[in-house]
């Protein structure tokens, strides 16, 4: 066989080839276009659940900031609350005080009288009643005769000479203080000693 020969051969094996080719070429092509598209969609998937995932992250971070504001605020509130609320059981207790005053001068002044009996017991009953009363609002006396002088408590309003006790000791007692939830609502207005003149 001379060269053309071969060249013819070598050129109809190509052909055939390339007709071969051409004819599986068509389903890989589409195989491969799938698969890209595949991967897009893959691709697109994974970029949405990143954002989905920072949304949900940004929310989430709104929510807790918000759910601790109203937290806050419900304490904020009650705190309000409880300090208004003492406030206004201090201002009631302060109107009171002067007529338990009153009545303790009344109860002194029958005290001293003949034939009261019946007046005094009720007049004891009422201031009885009234003590405890202001015990259920958080409010006691101050216990201050005989104890020293302390000026966050106690208002001088005399002194007094005397040899019995030590200077500055609270020796009698003019009008009651009164602590509210172990808080000084009004100090005791009291006599207090000092040492003998010679």
């Amino acid at each position: 066989m001379d060269d053309n020969g071969l060249k013819d051969q070598d050129k109809l094996q190509e052909k055939a080839q390339e007709s071969e080719s051409s004819e599986s070429d068509p389903p890989v092509k589409e195989g491969r276009r799938k698969q890209e598209k595949l991967k897009q969609v893959i691709e697109d998937l994974r970029k949405e659940l990143e954002e989905a995932k920072a949304e949900s992250e940004q929310l989430r971070d709104r929510w807790m900031r918000a759910a601790a504001e109203l937290e806050n605020f419900r304490k904020r509130s009650i705190r309000e609350r409880e300090e208004f609320l003492r406030h206004a059981q201090e201002r009631v207790v302060r109107e009171l005080l002067p007529v338990l005053d009153n009545l303790q001068r009344a109860l002194a002044h029958a005290n001293n009288m003949e034939g009261t009996q019946g007046l005094l017991e009720g007049i004891q009953m009422i201031e009885r009643q009234f003590l405890s009363a202001l015990e259920r609002l958080g409010v006691t006396p101050m216990e201050v005769l005989h104890q020293a002088f302390d000026p966050l408590r106690h208002e001088a309003m005399m002194q007094v000479e005397s040899e019995e006790h030590e200077p500055n000791t609270v020796v009698q007692e003019l009008e009651k203080g009164y602590l509210w939830n172990d808080r000084l609502l009004r100090p005791a207005k009291v006599a207090v000693s000092k040492r003998k003149q010679t």
